[in-house]
């Protein structure tokens, strides 16, 4: 277990922090291979005296993320480690998880928006002064939109790119601007069908497109991030603009070659 905060974090409230985290071995009968949270006081100054808690948790071979706030570490450290949990939950039990799946996502929607209150804007850069940062999407195994979607929630994040288990193509799940959850597909694709939980809609492109046109719109448009093929290997992808300032690229795995 890893444990990383500011020196504000006192002894006490560390050893109370570890012990949530211990608490997620209850929960599965998995061996959990590594545990790491970060601790961190939000990047605004009417949330400085809040916390921020990251974790990310490895078993079975798959990796968990989930990320909260809170007015105190602790209370943080728990909320993210039920957050955890419940991820846990629904991998050990998917069905039983999935049965209710609107009201699910609508009550944990209701709860996550007095989070975005605290979040930082990014910082203003001349667009030819950007660099562009690839990184992976935090989840690289297939799975479905309910799950993709509590994920999404989970991390509090804008957008999730992800491999979709039902069709095979990298899509996104994405908060939309009327408070609803988005899901981005390539056109054509099966995905158009997913209403039940989310709104379904096509990429902005009908082709596979260069990187540098997307950056061009992201740009034009003044979008927080836009979702495309690319057209070099045909993948599904994310180019944003990052808190930084520079642009944030969110790519799939590989796709590894079948056992012979």
């Amino acid at each position: 277990m890893e444990i990383t905060a500011p020196r504000d974090l006192s002894d006490l409230r560390r050893e109370k922090v570890r012990e949530q985290l211990e608490k997620l071995a209850r929960y599965t009968d998995e061996p959990i291979q590594m545990i790491r949270l970060t601790l961190r006081h939000p990047d605004t100054r009417a949330a400085r005296s809040r916390w921020e808690a990251d974790a990310t948790l490895e078993m079975a071979g798959r990796q968990l993320a989930a990320h909260a706030t809170a007015a105190d570490p602790v209370q943080a450290a728990r909320e993210v480690a039920h957050r955890l949990r419940r991820q846990m939950r629904r991998a050990a039990d998917a069905d039983a998880a999935s049965r209710n799946e609107p009201r699910v996502i609508e009550k944990t929607l209701a709860v996550r928006a007095r989070e975005r209150r605290h979040r930082p804007r990014p910082r203003q850069k001349s667009a030819e002064l950007r660099d562009i940062i690839p990184r992976r999407t935090a989840y690289p195994l297939p799975e479905n939109t309910f799950d993709a979607v509590m994920d999404l929630l989970d991390l509090d994040d804008e957008f999730l790119l992800f491999r979709h288990e039902r069709t095979g193509e990298d899509v996104v799940v994405y908060r939309r601007g009327d408070g609803r959850i988005g899901l981005l597909h390539p056109p054509g694709s099966e995905l158009a069908d997913e209403t039940d939980i989310v709104i379904a809609k096509p990429s902005r492109y009908p082709e596979p497109v260069s990187l540098e046109r997307v950056r061009e719109e992201l740009d034009v448009l003044g979008a927080g991030f836009i979702y495309f093929i690319d057209e070099r290997d045909g993948r599904g992808k994310v180019l944003y603009v990052r808190q930084d300032g520079d642009y944030g690229l969110v790519e799939p795995p590989p796709v590894l070659p079948a056992a012979s």
